[in-house]
């Protein structure tokens, strides 16, 4: 299975422990999870497929402890302090099990709102050093802001987390795992931009023709391929716009498209402000807004593309370095018409390039 409908999802609800239902209606939902803390499924219809891409394999990677179940999670950046074991060599990648899957309980629910919180552990491969903390995510259901008169779902997260370290040179990152209908059918994510945007290649150098850079916005091919990255510096987006980042689709089995959004103003405005360096080009700038494609090795289960935002840079207080953040994902569902209309009012794109 590739792709989850919410029954499916709710069929196997006794394998992956708690989750919570947000019901915008009888015909839209949201579900989040206990297990890793985050939205998993994001349905603008019940009989849709997720737009937030969920592990085909979910249950034995909770079973087993794993931290790839797909969904919006939470990580702090830079990876390169995190993530690898020899930080100065990027060598050793690997994600901390104190941040991910993390231990996420349940400590409020209702039919239109959850708060979950876990104690939070990381270490700081540069400097030797290990940080305690916690976290606590709020997810409430949200009206759109913009009328499109489409079939959607809406969730804002606040995410507050703090470690009990003060001085902390970090952010917050917000990372969105969406689906793919592989090489036959890719994605596009869609960074709107001011003019001349001049994009970043996290790792290896992204090929032309994986990428479009228009008059103002970045598009970048999501197909699980091939391993690459993007990056959008903070000079390069128009921050009078709430929408950061988008996504589209043509949903795989279907004739309808898919439209994920992420907004927030909780963003890193300036280089300073941002942590995280590419790991191929680290002499170059900063990117805050980020896009990840991922690569299929078994081809017939498709893995993810992500959309991403970097958050707020933690602040001192009290002997704590403590980060907090809001920022909201819209998905929709609708024929590519209705779908391009909604990126142009989201994005202030018109006639994006689609892949």
């Amino acid at each position: 299975m590739n792709y989850f409908t919410r029954n499916d999802l709710l069929a196997i609800k006794g394998h992956i422990g708690k989750i919570v239902e947000l019901k915008v209606n009888e015909e839209s939902s949201a579900i989040i999870s206990e297990y890793g803390g985050r939205p998993l499924g994001l349905f603008p219809r019940n009989e849709s497929y997720s737009l937030l891409w969920i592990n085909p394999e979910i249950k034995n990677a909770i079973k087993t402890r794993q931290r790839d179940i797909g969904g919006d999670r939470y990580w702090i950046s830079p990876e390169r302090e995190f993530f690898y074991e020899k930080p100065q060599t990027w060598e050793g990648w690997y994600c901390p099990h104190g941040l991910d899957p993390a231990y996420y309980e349940i400590l409020a629910e209702s039919p239109k709102s959850c708060t979950i919180s876990s104690p939070i552990t990381v270490e700081s491969k540069i400097k030797n050093e290990i940080y305690n903390g916690e976290i606590t995510r709020q997810f409430s259901l949200i009206k759109e802001p913009i009328s499109t008169g489409l079939s959607y779902c809406g969730v804002e997260f606040v995410d507050d987390c703090v470690f009990f370290q003060p001085n902390l040179k970090i952010n917050g990152w917000s990372l969105a795992c969406v689906i793919s209908g592989g090489s036959s059918n890719p994605g596009t994510a869609l960074v709107p931009t001011n003019s001349n945007p001049k994009p970043l290649s996290y790792f290896r150098t992204i090929p032309q023709d994986r990428l479009r850079v228009g008059d103002n916005y970045v598009a970048f091919k999501i197909d699980v391929d091939d391993i690459y990255k993007l990056a959008i510096r903070p000079e390069d987006i128009d921050f009078s716009r709430k929408a950061k980042i988008g996504y589209a689709l043509k949903i795989p089995d279907s004739e309808e498209y898919g439209f994920l959004v992420k907004l927030s103003d909780d963003v890193p405005k300036s280089q300073k402000e941002c942590f995280d360096v590419s790991r191929d080009h680290s002499e170059e700038e900063i990117g805050v807004v980020q896009s990840f494609n991922s690569e299929s090795l078994n081809k017939p289960l498709l893995k993810f593309g992500e959309i991403e935002l970097q958050l707020n840079q933690f602040e001192s207080f009290d002997n704590t370095s403590h980060g907090k953040a809001k920022h909201q994902i819209l998905g929709y569902s609708g024929s590519k018409e209705e779908i391009l209309d909604v990126i142009e009012k989201y994005l202030g794109i018109s006639t994006p390039e689609l892949f």
